[in-house]
């Protein structure tokens, strides 16, 4: 019979500024049918705080509120919140660009506050329009040294004649350069050039899509601009560039499609250090790679693929010298966009679920670490008895400096979550949970993992059968 064991003595590790944290996933922005109704394709963070764009025309700011977006919105205290009613179609890019202010891009034609020409910059109260497009789109927005890259398809913006690519500079568009150009077309491409992506690095902007020309020198379908000119890079990418993320060590990582007959598949992905362009090939099951994001080192994947399907472990993958490797225990669904910022990859598609069993819709944060200087000291802790546990019942204890949410996890080391033990709002002081171990964990090292307001605790577990 089993009987319950009281707490005795334990571990008990107190959370500091700085220490060590395992990697958990952040919920809260999609928790409980909170979030988005649809996949965000743009991801962007500014005034300290994630912004969303899309398709979407509503999302649920909490469990009652219903919240008319207008196709973008941001989270603040843990409250998603409209920018003065957003726009009038979908946006389809969103940047933090200069004088600190957020630039968002999409077919819309007018907001609250001003009539739009596809383009609109937000300074944190109200939309102001800028010069745009007349006809042609937007699909990406890069800011560098305080000016604002504009790559999609069209031949005029703002009254400038700049071939699918311009710079703003102190609120007047430039070319750059002759930009892009086409000469090949097939029954399923577009006739003009067109950019997808847009990626910088030490003062380079890199610019992938569907061209042939960059400027006046041969480039296949991906090129930098050095700030004067058009460079291109050995012989290019065979298939239309969709993503590209640029490492610390200036390799520049790309994922691309090819099109045959009337079938678009996915390339391997590629990587070019700067002489030569190296295969890396695809995760699993893949049908396509969404997007690229990157810490500087390491390599964050993103699309519609297979990592384990037997734990719903889909469409999100670290890669690095052993390859395609399971991230967090990945999504229930597609990865639309990534964003990496502060520690933390933030994950936009359609989705349900994370980690195979925690709800959460279409948006999600995946927190490796956070920064020392946004971290705060507390005396809160957590114990755990017995430790190591021969038997099937444990003892868990946890004092909690101030109220507020709980999340109590035994996770693998790598921070996948296998169990929640509890869930929910608890009062300042100690807390005793009695938990019965799932028969299915095997002997081993685990985690016991503490999110409580933000902050993360992890203590050792091990289970011995």
């Amino acid at each position: 019979m089993k009987t319950r064991i009281l707490l005795l003595i334990g571990l008990c590790i107190l959370f500091q500024s700085g220490k060590a944290q395992i990697p958990y996933w952040d919920i809260s922005y999609g928790k409980i049918l909170i979030g988005p109704e649809s996949a965000p394709v743009a991801l962007a963070m500014y005034d300290a705080a994630l912004h969303i764009g899309g398709h979407f025309r509503r999302l649920n700011s909490n469990t009652q509120d219903i919240l008319q977006t207008g196709y973008i919105a941001f989270m603040k205290q843990g409250k998603w919140e409209g920018l003065n009613g957003g726009m009038n179609a979908p946006i389809t890019a969103l940047t933090n660009g200069p004088n600190n202010t957020l630039y968002a891009a999409g077919p819309f034609t007018r907001c609250i506050d001003a009539q739009l020409q596809g383009i609109a910059s937000w300074n944190g109260n109200r939309w102001s329009a800028i010069n745009g497009l007349s006809a042609g789109s937007i699909n990406a927005l890069i800011s560098q040294d305080n000016i604002l890259y504009a790559g999609g398809i069209f031949d005029t913006i703002g009254h400038v004649a700049a071939s699918s690519i311009a710079a703003l500079i102190q609120g007047q568009w430039h070319p750059l350069g002759n930009g892009f150009k086409k000469s090949r077309t097939d029954a399923i491409s577009n006739l003009l050039p067109e950019i997808k992506a847009l990626a910088k690095h030490n003062g380079y902007i890199f610019a992938g899509g569907d061209f042939d020309t960059a400027g006046i020198i041969p480039a296949q379908n991906i090129a930098y601009w050095d700030g004067i000119r058009w460079n291109s890079m050995g012989q290019g990418i065979q298939g239309e560039v969709d993503a590209i993320t640029v490492l610390s060590n200036g390799h520049v990582i790309v994922a691309s499609t090819i099109t045959n007959g009337n079938t678009i598949l996915p390339a391997p992905l590629m990587s070019w250090n700067g002489n030569e362009w190296k295969e890396l090939g695809l995760p699993p099951g893949c049908i396509s790679i969404n997007a690229l994001e990157t810490d500087g080192k390491q390599i964050f994947v993103g699309g519609d693929f297979i990592m384990d399907s037997t734990r719903n472990d889909y469409s999100l993958s670290i890669l690095d010298e052993s390859g395609f490797r399971s991230l967090g225990g990945g999504v229930k669904g597609i990865i639309t966009k990534l964003l990496f910022d502060k520690g933390t990859l933030y994950c936009a598609g359609n989705f349900l679920k994370v980690s195979d069993s925690m709800a959460c819709r279409n948006i999600a944060a995946y927190v490796f670490y956070k920064k020392e200087e946004e971290s705060k000291s507390t005396s809160t802790s957590i114990s755990i008895y017995p430790n190591p546990s021969q038997q099937d019942i444990v003892s868990i204890s946890f004092k909690l400096e101030s109220a507020g949410q709980v999340e109590l996890c035994l996770t693998m080391t790598n921070g996948r979550i296998l169990e929640c033990f509890a869930q929910g709002i608890y009062e300042k002081g100690m807390h005793e949970i009695t938990k019965v171990l799932h028969e299915g964990i095997p002997s081993g090292h685990y985690q016991c993992m503490l999110k409580h307001n933000g902050h993360i605790i992890s203590v050792p577990m091990n289970i011995i059968h």
